[in-house]
């Protein structure tokens, strides 16, 4: 009887999808994609010039140009990301310059030095974005917060915005229709306050906020519990980097294996959820169940240190170290993770890839094979 059950549970889990659910495309040059895809999209390689159709979209590339359309999300990192198309889940995405120009819905997170809704821009959904730099030239429906050195508005936004930011400028053209929060050194102009429609807080920061604020956690609970979760991680990851086995990471590895190995991971990471959805709803395979999700946190763990080791290995051949310790690797990774999970949106999205390259380490392994 359990036999047939778990029988079932593994054809409801690999069998109602296709072969052909995932289209992953690595390429060394240019890539200029026309066709239809009924599947997700995944992307590694120089440069991507989207012009086709796909669900989700996950990229990993240099420069990232978008015009086709989206059933799903637009996720990903690329160092230069250009979306004229049409996205209908949101898009998440970092890059030092984000500009939109299309047709985005959803809610959407973006981090990168310049981030710009440009005048073809049109956004319906709340949306999350950290950089240096905001411009608002297009049309925004929905709530925004922003935390960015500069913002400027100058189109209509539709919704409550909070923000942090050194200088805020609302244009002529610009409009908030909504309540506008905002933390700041330099107090709107009148007529700039009355093109804010509803409420207006603000609150005056200067240069005695941060360290005042520093001041204030040195003492709070969380900051230790926080700071204590971070050594834990640090020891622990030095353990579990004693193990033989682990002497494969001592290995550079290039910019086009860890997108690799990290495309390859994401793979895990749609099936796992369904396993345990799946064996949930047979109830009967409830222990598998919470056997699954009692794994989940250990496997984290584990593919997030060897990640972030292999991005250590990355640095240190960029750097032009001679070492091939593997600790010496976690070290550097640890110490440029702890930096970008700083960033609100970007350190989420660095769990997530480290994680996927740590996923993509350990199928090369299991299955013997070269990913990239």
């Amino acid at each position: 009887m359990k036999t047939k059950l778990l029988l079932i549970l593994f054809a409801l889990l690999f069998g109602s999808a296709s072969v052909n659910a995932i289209e992953l495309k690595i390429v060394d040059d240019d890539l200029t994609e026309t066709q239809r895809y009924t599947e997700d999209y995944l992307f590694a390689g120089e440069a991507l010039d989207f012009q086709g159709e796909a669900r989700d979209l996950f990229f990993f590339t240099e420069k990232m140009e978008f015009s086709g359309k989206s059933g799903l999300a637009l996720n990903g990192v690329a160092r230069n990301i250009e979306i004229t198309g049409e996205v209908n889940n949101g898009v998440k995405a970092a890059g030092r310059s984000v500009d939109i120009n299309g047709q985005v819905r959803g809610t959407s997170f973006l981090a990168g030095e310049r981030v710009t809704i440009g005048p073809e821009g049109q956004m319906a959904g709340d949306t999350f974005i950290g950089a240096r730099r905001v411009s608002i030239l297009g049309k925004h429906t929905g709530d925004m917060r922003i935390g960015a050195a500069e913002i400027s508005i100058q189109n209509v936004i539709h919704g409550n915005v909070t923000a942090h930011t050194g200088q805020l400028k609302i244009s002529e053209q610009g409009k908030i229709i909504g309540n506008l929060t905002y933390h700041s050194d330099q107090e709107l102009s009148p007529d700039e306050a009355s093109r804010v429609t509803g409420d207006i807080i603000f609150e005056f920061d200067d240069k005695r906020f941060f360290d005042d604020h520093m001041k204030e956690r040195s003492f709070h609970g969380p900051f230790w519990l926080s700071l204590l979760f971070k050594v834990s991680f640090i020891v622990f990851g030095l353990l579990i980097l004693l193990f033989p086995v682990t002497r494969l990471l001592e290995k550079r590895y290039t910019r086009k294996e860890l997108l690799s190995h990290s495309l390859w991971g994401l793979i895990p990471v749609f099936v796992y959820p369904t396993a345990i959805i799946v064996s949930i709803l047979l109830v009967i395979t409830l222990p598998m169940a919470a056997a699954l999700a009692l794994a989940f946190m250990p496997i984290l763990f584990i593919t997030k240190v060897l990640g972030i080791t292999m991005i250590g290995g990355y640095l240190a051949d960029r750097f032009g170290m001679n070492s091939t310790s593997r600790f010496l690797y976690f070290l550097i990774g640890v110490i440029l993770y702890s930096l970008l999970s700083l960033i609100p949106i970007f350190g989420g999205l660095m769990l997530v890839f480290v994680s996927t390259i740590g996923c993509g380490l350990i199928l090369s392994a299991l299955f013997n094979k070269k990913l990239a």
